[in-house]
């Protein structure tokens, strides 16, 4: 067995290790941060988290027209049928809302919903899980349809008894 000079076995040596450390930096580029621990919560731009109205009136199942769109998929009524919420609203600008009540003698009612009513709001799930989102209460006063007034018509028969 031959044995090396002390110099050329470091120069081995500091090769291998260089060999080493250029194979590791590509890797560790592509690392860009270390794992979030699990108690840290996601952030989130609060900009871009979609907002939902919740509209109670009296009437169940109330027909509505979000910005002149005649079908908007992403809604659901609750309590008994008698409040509307309109999921998917886009905060950054304002839009209208026109309702009409199922039942006849009211006249439609156009709501329109701020940006600026919108108030942030944390929902618990079940376990630790908490959900951001923003809604918005409306409830809108409905105007009864003033009826035509009959003519009255006298009974026949005569006079009616003193």
């Amino acid at each position: 067995m031959t044995t090396l000079p002390r110099h050329s076995l470091f120069v081995r040596l500091l090769m291998v290790c260089a060999t080493v450390v250029a194979a590791a930096a590509p890797v560790a580029a592509k690392e860009k941060a270390p794992p979030r621990p699990a108690d840290q919560p996601e952030q989130l731009n609060e900009a871009d988290v979609l907002g939902e109205a919740h509209i109670s009136t009296r009437f169940q199942f109330v027909k509505f027209t979000y910005d002149d769109k005649k079908e908007w998929e992403n809604h659901e009524y609750v309590d008994g049928s008698k409040t509307l919420i309109i999921k998917g609203i886009d905060r950054s600008q304002d839009h209208s809302v026109v309702l009409t009540p199922r039942e006849a003698g009211y006249e439609p009612v156009v709501l329109t919903l701020k940006a600026s009513d919108f108030k942030r709001a944390v929902i618990k799930t079940k376990g630790r899980t908490q959900t951001i989102t923003f809604r918005a209460y409306y409830r809108p006063d409905f105007k009864k349809v003033d009826a035509p007034k009959a003519d009255a018509k006298p009974k026949e028969g005569g006079e009616s008894p003193k």
